[in-house]
């Protein structure tokens, strides 16, 4: 009997082309830079297990990657976004491939997914409002994704936003809510 798989598959597990010939026939799909096989829904901790061989010790997955891993957004962002907590000193070395910046960062703003860590959906809504370059409708639809998967509300994302006197960026994230609102507000496609 031969070996199984694992469910998330790299070029240490099969040769490139080998990966690619699977996806061209329709047998793998892409998963962050990895492969898993078509039948197997992608999770938070799959899509994290694909990351992990990106991922440096102790850095934490956040913004549009960590949108990515949570399911909110079915794109896979490039470069990798990145963070070092502010209370840990590690150095990180540069690389085109990923955009590392040092946050504060409290326990519960963090959760596992798979052998990496992600900035939890509220952490992660406040991040993209607060700190995207842009805000284009697949942004904020991804905000009100990871909003609602949070339970959270914007009046929540306000009031964060305001409980930090001097954060960078919060009269453009308190305008951005708006639009976030607006969405919110819609009536459901095909609702009467």
């Amino acid at each position: 009997m031969a070996p199984a798989l694992p469910l998330v598959l790299d070029h240490t597990q099969l040769p490139p082309a080998e990966l690619s010939a699977a996806r061209l026939d329709g047998e793998l799909r892409d998963l962050g830079g990895a492969y898993c096989s078509v039948d197997v829904h992608p999770s938070a901790a799959l899509r994290g297990t694909a990351l992990a061989p990106l991922v440096p010790d102790r850095l934490v997955v956040e913004r549009m990657s960590a949108a990515w891993v949570l399911g909110a957004t079915p794109r896979f962002p490039r470069p990798l976004q990145l963070c070092i907590r502010s209370s840990h000193r590690i150095r990180d070395v540069p690389s085109v491939d990923r955009q590392v910046r040092q946050v504060v960062l409290d326990d519960h703003e963090i959760v596992a997914a798979g052998p990496v860590r992600v900035t939890d959906p509220f952490r992660t809504a406040v991040d993209l409002v607060r700190c995207d370059p842009a805000f284009d409708p697949g942004v904020v639809l991804c905000v009100v994704t990871l909003l609602l998967a949070a339970g959270a509300s914007t009046a929540r994302c306000r009031t964060e936003l305001r409980r930090v006197p001097h954060l960078p960026h919060k009269q453009r994230a308190l305008r951005r809510l708006e639009e976030v609102d607006e969405l919110l507000r819609a009536p459901p496609l095909g609702g009467r």
